[in-house]
């Protein structure tokens, strides 16, 4: 994909974030209907300590209280009633699940964390020790992916403050640790002290937003510009990376087959990107189920294997280039060429 093409797609995807990013002005817990539904409900179901020994042990586990279930309840009250569907508290009125408040989130995002745990095995199996400087470094990225999507899961399954915040920063840091990666190989940075300096740069950058987002205030407007700010940045190095990789095959006739797998991260760049949209166009719940973030997480399962086809292919790449090279640093007959990073 051209490089103008993946600029113009994100531009609009975040001109359209600004300027809709909002589906529906109104809040289904703004209705008088709802507020009298739920007032009634908590006086005549909840004492005055708001104990939740009478609910079930499956919503008790869950740290589900009387208010909330009364909450839970009346909005689906409202929601067989009225039309069109309103969110309440910010959030798309869903059936829960055994307690689960949005089944399906959880369970794509399992399936996301499942999919990083798989590739781990295999760059752990595929990738040797000691092989390239970048195995360590792909290992770390599938574990801090394993540990966003556990987060991910468990604030799906019931959102409260400490769950929001531990995903939201769980996010970020998948983000910032995917610019760290792409810095590492693109620059090609094999020295562990500037492996160590460009880290305490970018982890100074991550500390100071999550301090922001916890003590000045958890503002989600400033989060998305912030995570997709880093994002963009994160994709533009790599569709860069990829167009000084073609354009030194040209420069030196080289056959078009030395483009062997570096296409890939053209290809999951451009995929991550067409996936945001689901993030911008909200809409109601099909079914009280699937929303379009439930639905983003359903399909970020298939992106991440184009990323691991990328990364896995680079490593065997550039282990077999180095094992050639140490044999015999002056034959330039064995089909292997280290392209030249920035």
């Amino acid at each position: 994909m051209p490089w103008s093409r993946v600029h113009c797609l994100f531009a609009f995807v975040w001109v359209v974030i600004l300027c809709f990013g909002r589906v529906n002005a109104l809040e289904g817990d703004e209705m008088p209907e709802f507020i009298d539904c739920l007032g009634n409900c908590t006086l005549q179901d909840c004492d005055s300590n708001n104990d939740s020994s009478n609910l079930p042990l499956y919503l008790r586990a869950y740290f589900w209280t009387c208010p909330d279930n009364c909450g839970y309840n009346c909005m689906h009250a409202y929601t067989d009633t009225h039309s069109p569907m309103l969110q309440f508290y910010g959030k798309w009125p869903f059936y829960r699940l055994f307690g689960i408040q949005e089944p399906a989130s959880v369970a794509f995002s399992i399936g996301n964390g499942l999919v990083h745990f798989y590739y781990l095995r295999v760059a752990l199996r595929e990738i040797p020790p000691s092989s390239w400087y970048m195995r360590p470094f792909v290992i770390l990225y599938a574990a801090i992916n394993i540990n966003t999507w556990i987060q991910s899961s468990i604030f799906h399954s019931r959102d409260v403050s400490l769950t929001e915040r531990l995903d939201y920063f769980g996010a970020a840091l998948t983000i910032i640790y995917s610019l760290y990666y792409a810095i590492l190989r693109i620059f090609g940075v094999e020295r562990r002290e500037h492996q160590v300096t460009i880290a305490g740069g970018l982890m100074l950058l991550y500390l100071a937003h999550v301090l922001y987002m916890s003590l000045v205030s958890f503002n989600y407007v400033y989060n998305m510009i912030a995570c997709g700010t880093i994002a963009v940045i994160q994709g533009a190095l790599w569709i860069i990376w990829y167009l000084v990789v073609a354009w030194q095959c040209r420069r030196n006739d080289m056959d078009r087959q030395q483009l062997m797998y570096e296409h890939w991260v053209v290809y999951y760049v451009a995929a991550n990107a067409a996936t945001v949209m689901l993030e911008v166009f909200d809409f109601p719940p099909l079914w009280r189920v699937f929303d379009a973030h439930s639905l983003w997480h359903m399909s970020t399962i298939f992106v991440a294997p184009l990323w691991y086809h990328f990364v896995l292919q680079d490593a065997r790449y550039q282990t077999n280039w180095r094992m050639i090279k140490q044999d015999d640093d002056n034959d330039n007959d064995s089909g292997y060429e280290q392209y030249p990073l920035f």
